[in-house]
């Protein structure tokens, strides 16, 4: 059979030389892939015998010709400061507002089934000063108990350079409504996993009292003179444990918020029971596993580097409120102060400004000496509580024409962000520290309170304007490394 004979044969030359070819390039091919696993485990020395020894067995003619240089690994000539540049800011983080959803509480205090979408339904469109009020365009009047809404809301951060939420967190000892309050959304974040970013908690621990214009409902009987519900912090360990057990399942997710290893957990204002619960709280974290927490109280005050008051008056209060390490609630009880970003009438019209001992100093290379300090500015992005108040009583504190509001807003942030990042001379260290690890941060109010006209996320009145800001002012200060 002649077709026998050939496959048996011995080929003529030319297919021989064909075949030693194919033979050669499978075994570049086997090498290249050898050496790729080589690179990878940093043994670029051995890759590149291995590609040299494989050279000298190929025995043909053409072998010299070979170029394997594109094969070896090419030196990184990346500067360091641009490898380390993911730490360069501080994070931007946002509080929001988790009231969208019925609750037991809420039943128990306004009626059955109210939300805070009810105080925006009922408002008039415009305030007092003729300012549409904000409402929600792209995320509607959602149900945050539900995974959707917290889906696209996380999109919404990452994809805008918000770099974590805060979450209000709601915890009484009463009878009435002991335990947990206003949760459903976080337990339900745990199960959908949305939204998908970093976050904290904020434990709101103060009484709440009667500000709003909504009615009670009929049967509601007030516990205290114009109190809804009372804060109280039992002297026993019990509750102290109670209240750990239930915020523990959030600590060891993977998303939360950790400095140095320390779960990040804010208060809002200094309460007098906090010298009993928050050591005992640390010391739960310890046996948990974790090197501690780290605890974050707000206050109402100005930044003392970004905002200067000249009201003498207030200039006392403000060093009063200036003690809050040591002798006002105890050695070491909080890690960090957050300037928090109320509506006073002292910042009102005001943006944080960049402070002149550092932009003079950064320009003649001598840079500031000054120890980084403890405080974490807070910055309202805008604020219109007409929804929660009387007409004529609303407090308007950053309203007006929308790209007015929106530069206030972006003044503020450009400030802080630059501060943060370029102000003190360790910034080098800063850069190798890993960024989930860091305590820098800038706490924007808020993501959603609608109610008080705080809303990062898209509206009838400033669309996407604060998102677009956030993102493109965190760019440039990236961008400029500090140049001014």
């Amino acid at each position: 059979d002649p077709i026998a004979a050939t496959e048996v044969s011995a080929p003529p030359p030319p297919l021989r030389r064909q075949r030693r070819g194919a033979i050669y390039v499978q075994r570049t091919l086997l090498f290249t892939i050898s050496f790729s696993i080589l690179s990878l485990l940093k043994l670029e020395p051995l890759a590149r015998n291995s590609v040299q020894n494989h050279n000298n067995e190929i025995d043909m003619p053409h072998n010299r010709d070979i170029d394997t240089q594109h094969l070896l690994p090419k030196e990184d000539t990346t500067p360091q400061n641009e490898i380390k540049a993911e730490n360069f800011l501080p994070r931007v983080l946002a509080f929001v507002f988790p009231q969208f959803h019925k609750d037991s509480l809420n039943d128990r205090i306004w009626g059955e089934g109210f939300t805070d979408w009810d105080s925006l339904r009922n408002a008039p469109e415009k305030n007092r000063l003729g300012f549409k009020i904000p409402r929600p365009t792209e995320l509607g009047y959602y149900n945050y108990s539900e995974a959707e809404p917290r889906r696209k809301q996380g999109e919404l951060a990452n994809q805008y350079g918000i770099d974590g939420f805060i979450f209000h967190h709601y915890w009484f000892n009463d009878e009435a409504h002991p335990g947990p309050n206003l949760h459903e959304p976080l337990v339900n974040m745990l199960k959908d996993g949305y939204p998908d970013v970093p976050f904290a908690l904020h434990w709101c621990a103060q009484k709440w009292i009667v500000t709003w214009n909504a009615k009670v409902a009929p049967d509601f009987k007030f516990p205290e003179s114009d109190v809804l519900q009372t804060q109280k912090f039992p002297e026993g360990e019990e509750k102290i444990k109670e209240h750990y057990d239930w915020l523990k399942q959030f600590f060891h997710h993977p998303n939360y918020i950790k400095v140095d290893g320390k779960p990040l957990f804010l208060l809002y204002e200094k309460k007098r029971g906090h010298l009993h619960w928050l050591p005992k709280l640390r010391e739960l974290a310890k046996l948990d596993g974790f090197p501690g927490l780290y605890f974050v109280v707000g206050i109402s005050k100005p930044h003392e580097h970004l905002l200067e008051v000249k009201d003498e008056e207030f200039e006392e209060t403000v060093r009063g409120m200036n003690v809050y390490k040591g002798r006002v609630l105890g050695k070491n009880l909080f890690d960090k102060v957050l300037a928090y970003p109320n509506p006073s009438d002292w910042a009102k019209g005001r943006s944080l400004e960049i402070p002149s001992w550092c932009t003079d100093n950064i320009d003649g290379g001598d840079k500031n000496k000054l120890m980084r300090g403890v405080e974490i500015a807070g910055i309202i992005n805008s604020f219109d509580n007409t929804p929660r108040r009387n007409y004529e009583d609303a407090h308007l504190f950053a309203t007006g024409e929308p790209d007015e509001v929106v530069e206030l807003f972006r003044k503020s942030l450009d400030s802080a962000l630059y501060y943060e990042a370029c102000c003190f001379s360790d910034i080098n260290d800063r850069l190798s520290k890993v960024q989930k690890e860091d305590d820098r941060f800038i706490v924007i109010n808020a993501m959603n309170e609608w109610g008080e006209g705080m809303a990062l996320e898209p509206s009838d009145v400033y669309g996407r304007k604060f998102l677009e800001t956030i993102r493109d002012t965190k760019d440039a200060i990236s961008k400029s490394r500090c140049s001014r």
